[in-house]
């Protein structure tokens, strides 16, 4: 029997099949509004507010902005050209570095990282919403840790409503959600501009800077690296429905790199005026004009978190059906409601350990996907030209294009391991500390290039290993 035109498309969009080319029919505007309603949340705040540790106003500004667009060249040339030309999402796209079964590594890469994202935000709309019902009289301070969860929850709930519907509600919703949050956003840096003062914002001290200023420069494109890197999961979820690589070129670097940039700011202004703020804004504008200058930004917080984490919800349930016995079991709904309940779980019983560990988990964004993205561009544009057979993509059985030994493409776990390494030799993601010539390189380049390096070189030496790499 054959499939109906919706059929197919549930099939792609929802499901591990890629897209057929009238189903990519994001408009570079599309593209954008949805890319920017992904990145503009407030993980922005707590990003900005980690820069604010290392660099004043004027120096972070252009730090986190140049960085940022720096860390997203890296995450588009690893995601979206296969995007593009072959309808691909991120997981699908690693099974020629990783093996068909090597890529169930990136299936619980992708499922882990996106949770813990839509996580963050989630813990963080709780905690807006509590401390402003504690400001309203509306909840006692000691209710407050039970009021932070119940909003935490309330708000997850909204986004498995609307993303359990179907990945669609992205493209309709984004316009909507992006334009909210971006006017919110700007309106909430001219306040605290307005409220502060220039000069005393451009005075500010940065409350953790070392005294060795290059390596407070370093540390901070670090940071903003590793939030790039963060991006790849979702990137290539987003521009499959895109019909080109050069249409996409605009649209994700103005919306996921300029635009969650700029916001940014709001953190990093914050940190640097109000030290102990963690670079949200809520508490300092609760204290400097009361509840009304308030509201802004927790219309922000509520209207970003959601948006965001429906694109993080909506990338995690695709993640699970690119394996064929998940998706076969597995309907839409289903896989957003084991996104959902893992997320409630963490907020539940996990929600302050993991909250105070954010700073860890965003430099081990940069520890895993540098190696990756490494992998994929040397993999695609050295190894490949370009080029890859969509049948072995799809081909689960044993002899197919990219099945390697038992299924795993050993090469490409050993050069991520190598990439790995040389991250740790640099920089420990859990402390801080750094080798000296961290200063002159950052952590996440050395650790791509590394990885790249090693993975040419495996590959020139047993090119029989790999297959016919041009079909």
């Amino acid at each position: 029997m054959s499939q109906t035109t919706d059929e197919i498309s549930t099939s792609g969009t929802e499901g591990s099949l890629p897209l057929l080319s009238h189903e990519r029919n994001w408009s570079p505007k599309a593209l954008f509004f949805s890319s920017a309603q992904a990145a503009v949340a407030t993980w922005c705040f707590i990003i900005g507010g980690y820069v604010a540790f290392y660099l004043p106003a004027a120096q972070g500004s252009v730090v986190m902005i140049a960085a940022m667009l720096a860390g997203m060249f890296l995450v588009f040339l690893a995601t979206v050209p296969m995007a593009t030309r072959y309808g691909l999402e991120a997981v699908r796209s690693t099974r020629p570095v990783f093996g068909t079964r090597g890529s169930l590594f990136t299936v619980a890469l992708t499922f882990l990282f996106t949770i813990g994202w839509g996580t963050t935000l989630m813990i963080f709309s709780g905690k807006s919403a509590a401390l402003l019902l504690v400001t309203l009289g509306v909840v006692s301070e000691a209710n407050e840790p039970i009021a932070q969860t119940v909003s935490s929850l309330t708000c997850l709930l909204v986004v498995w409503t609307l993303i359990s519907r179907g990945p669609g509600i992205l493209r309709r919703v984004g316009v909507i959600v992006a334009c909210s949050v971006l006017a919110l956003g700007l309106m909430v840096i001219i306040v605290i501009v307005a409220k502060v003062g220039w000069g005393a914002l451009l005075e500010a001290k940065p409350s953790a800077a070392s005294g060795n200023k290059l390596l407070d420069y370093t540390t901070a494109i670090e940071l903003m690296l590793a939030t790039a890197l963060s991006w790849w999961p979702y990137v290539g979820g987003m521009t499959r429905f895109s019909k080109s690589t050069k249409k996409s070129v605009l649209p994700v670097t103005l919306g996921l790199g300029l635009a969650l940039a700029v916001i940014c700011l709001i953190g990093l202004y914050t940190g640097l005026v109000f030290p102990d703020s963690g670079g949200d804004p809520l508490p300092g504008l609760l204290e400097i004009g009361g509840v009304w200058l308030a509201l802004p930004a927790f219309a922000f917080i509520i209207v970003a978190n959601v948006g965001t984490a429906m694109v993080g919800t909506y990338t995690a349930a695709l993640s699970l059906k690119q394996q064929p016995a998940i998706d076969a079991r597995l309907s839409w709904r289903g896989s957003t409601t084991v996104a959902g309940l893992t997320m409630a779980v963490v907020i539940i019983f996990l929600a302050e350990p993991f909250y105070a560990n954010f700073g860890t988990f965003l430099t081990l964004s940069a520890v895993v996907f540098g190696p990756l993205c490494g992998l994929q561009i040397a993999d695609y544009f050295i190894i490949r030209k370009q080029r890859l057979d969509l049948d072995g993509l799809y081909n689960d059985g044993a002899g197919s294009a990219y099945w390697y030994w038992k299924g795993l493409n050993v090469t490409g776990f050993v050069s991520m391991g190598v990439g790995i390494v040389v991250y740790f030799l640099l920089l420990d993601p859990v402390t801080f500390a750094s080798a000296p010539v961290f200063a002159f390189t950052t952590a996440t380049l050395p650790s791509t290039l590394a990885t790249v390096v090693v993975y040419v070189l495996l590959a020139r030496l047993q090119p029989k290993a790999f297959g016919p790499v041009v079909h």
